[in-house]
């Protein structure tokens, strides 16, 4: 009996020190809080972005202050998404590795010959960043490795954020003006004039007036026409040679004058060419269609009818005007006398 009590009483005293080693000792696989950096940079201080994916690659250059993408004549990149591209890679930070050898790098699609997107950040000469991403384990986040490192983590970042395709980082939004400072809109059949801040559809009749709602929608859709991509200069779209080209003007408040053509093309969409550029530029059918469709009888319409005036009620000049009352003729006087 003595013995049990003893077996007990070290089975107690062992279960009581396992309890405590497993409540105040480090568990190497608890909850982790990433708090070193995937890459460890300034976004201020990059000033070349080269993004790579198995079968294209783009190159982000800055100058001036201003990103350009290189390959289209420094055409201007859309500086927003490249910030927001920088500012989402200065804040990724390395979690729990996922894997560490060669072999599974080659898997997720993080090794030096293997990859989905293979990025490089520059200060002139000297690297900032050099970045591997891979596979998705789920929405909005890949697989990524630093280069010279084994380490395989999940970050929580899109490919789609880094896309490696020289049309996706242009300023898509390089024509759009400002509505305020446009005058004169001439399309085929239509004339828009801005005065006293609304615009009026020129030679009118006197008994019409402008469908105010339908010009403003014309002149926003001039004002801002987007852009898909931009033609190389030795491009040779093939264009649809039984349509008509739609011709379009745009004058500014300090009298320059831009004109636009718009020639559909075979493959769909529209190549657009305007005064003020050299390039030529591809826009999505949707975007000319409201111009195609626009008709003077749309934006014009009748005046309402001018209410009726009130009865005058006797001024002085209706009463000098009017033909006096007949004047009943007098009874004569009874001449006999009354009996």
């Amino acid at each position: 009996m003595n013995r049990w009590i003893v077996g007990l009483g070290g089975l107690l005293i062992a279960q009581i020190v396992l309890a405590v080693l497993l409540n105040t000792g480090k568990d190497p696989y608890a909850a982790f809080t990433p708090e070193e950096k995937l890459a460890a940079f300034e976004p201020a201080l990059v000033d070349t972005i080269h993004i790579q994916a198995p079968d294209r690659q783009v190159t982000l250059k800055k100058s001036e202050g201003k990103w350009k993408v290189p390959e289209l004549d420094d055409f201007p990149a859309d500086q927003q998404k490249v910030e927001r591209l920088l500012d989402a890679l200065a804040k990724l930070k390395k979690g729990w590795p996922v894997a560490t050898t060669p072999s599974a790098a080659k898997r997720f699609k993080v090794a030096t010959d293997e990859f989905e997107r293979h990025l490089t950040l520059h200060q002139g000469e000297k690297k900032l960043a050099d970045l591997y991403f891979g596979t998705s384990p789920g929405f909005r986040k890949v697989h990524a490795r630093t280069a010279g490192e084994n380490d395989i983590v999940s970050v929580p970042f899109a490919l789609f954020d880094a896309e490696a395709e020289r049309d996706r980082w242009i300023d898509r939004k390089i024509l759009g003006l400002d509505e305020k400072k446009m005058t004169r809109i001439e399309l085929p059949g239509i004339t828009l004039e801005r005065k006293e801040g609304e615009w009026q559809l020129a030679d009118m009749k006197p008994n019409q007036q402008t469908v105010t709602s339908e010009a403003d929608k014309l002149a926003g859709k001039l004002a801002g026409i987007t852009i898909e991509s931009v033609f190389d200069d030795e491009a040779k779209p093939e264009q649809d040679e039984k349509a008509k080209p739609l011709k379009a003007s745009v004058t500014l408040e300090e009298g320059k004058k831009l004109d636009y053509t718009f020639r559909k093309l075979k493959n769909g969409g529209y190549l657009l060419q305007r005064s003020d550029w050299n390039k030529r530029f591809k826009v999505a059918e949707w975007e000319v269609r409201p111009l195609q469709e626009a008709k003077r009888e749309k934006l014009v319409e009748q005046k309402p009818a001018e209410p009726d005036e009130p009865e005058n009620s006797g001024g002085s000049e209706e009463s000098e005007n009017s033909t006096p009352p007949e004047t009943p003729p007098e009874t004569p006087p009874n001449d006999t006398p009354g009996k």
